[in-house]
């Protein structure tokens, strides 16, 4: 079991700045996961726990939270979410770095995630669709809740666009 840890920290301390953010990002969500499975497990309830973690849609509970904006973007919705976001990074991360640096790319993760996280929250407030649905919608990574059953079809259907 050491050794593992060990290497598992030089594969870290040695890898480009995409393994660094893979390891980051994998290890964010084993101990969601993991504090998820023990709260389950003492019949406890985690529906609180990690709306601190999510960026809020409502600028109000926004203003409550303001490391919502970066912790969001280490966060994941379920196995599926982080293998196909890590497999992109990791594919992605190896194009990018043939063409600029590791600095760029720490640079483009976290204000790319910076402006989305904005983007989504300006959208959810500008916009007159989703006024509704700001109290109780939230960002987690890249995939967007609410706890109405609407596809993006229908709600371009319904802007009469």
């Amino acid at each position: 079991m050491a050794t593992i840890i060990t290497d598992l920290k030089e594969t870290f301390r040695r890898g480009n700045i995409y393994i660094q953010l893979i390891y980051i990002n994998v290890a964010v969500f084993i101990l969601t996961t993991l504090t998820e499975v023990m709260f389950q497990l003492f019949n406890r309830s985690i529906a609180g726990v990690f709306e601190w973690l999510e960026l809020p849609a409502s600028v109000i509970r926004f203003i409550l939270q303001p490391w919502s904006l970066l912790t969001y973007m280490f966060m994941h919705a379920g196995f599926m979410h982080i293998l196909f976001n890590m497999l992109w990074l990791y594919w992605f991360g190896a194009l990018f770095l043939s063409f600029f640096s590791a600095k760029h790319l720490r640079g483009v993760y976290i204000l790319g995630g910076i402006c989305g996280g904005l983007l989504y929250m300006a959208a959810y407030n500008i916009f007159p669709y989703f006024r509704p649905m700001t109290d109780y919608s939230f960002m987690l990574g890249l995939r967007i809740f609410n706890h109405r059953n609407t596809s993006f079809i229908q709600a371009l259907k319904e802007l009469n666009l």
